[in-house]
């Protein structure tokens, strides 16, 4: 699946294949944001293929899920703001600007669903990030359909994404074991 809005580089792809079932929601994960809140070429990319997916039909609504941590501008208001520009009307779109990480991404993201009766959701992030990202989603509550990822642009980068995720699953895992 390809979506005219992102570079040809690297094109956006299904990281596995979408259920024949349809989701109610797609979730789509916030990254950088420059100063002054502007978006990252990933940020857009990220966004530009949760639109694609929600024009394509796999879900009736998007949900921009981030805060941006210490950041004058949630992730979540920008990604608003570029689907917007890209014609989702305001009635598809449902924001998220609390979180500052993956779990609090999964947790708020379920809370905001579940308050109005979903959970099924298409996920959409960075490649490397969906497969503990699914994780996080299915253990808050949510039944994960498909996911959808942006490959990194290029091997550097995408090297760097694996080791981040590693680390990542470690802090997770420490911090299990330090609240057992």
């Amino acid at each position: 699946m390809r979506s005219s809005a992102l570079p040809r580089s690297a094109p956006a792809e299904a990281s596995a294949p979408l259920n024949d079932e349809r989701a109610d929601a797609i979730v789509v994960l916030g990254c950088q944001l420059f100063p002054g809140g502007r978006a990252s070429q990933r940020l857009r990319r990220v966004v530009a293929l949760g639109i694609a997916l929600y024009s394509e039909g796999a879900a009736p609504l998007i949900l921009m899920s981030g805060g941006g941590g210490a950041g004058t501008v949630a992730e979540s208001h920008v990604m608003r703001d570029l689907a917007r520009e890209s014609g989702v009307p305001d009635t598809a779109l449902l924001i998220e600007p609390e979180s500052d990480n993956t779990f609090e991404n999964a947790a708020y993201a379920a809370r905001l669903l579940h308050r109005i009766g979903k959970s099924r959701i298409v996920l959409v992030s960075d490649r490397a990030h969906l497969p503990r990202a699914s994780r996080m989603f299915r253990h808050a509550g949510l039944e994960v359909v498909g996911v959808a990822g942006v490959p990194a642009s290029s091997m550097r980068r995408a090297f760097g994404a694996v080791l981040y995720e590693a680390a990542s699953h470690m802090r997770g895992l420490f911090r299990r074991r330090a609240r057992t």
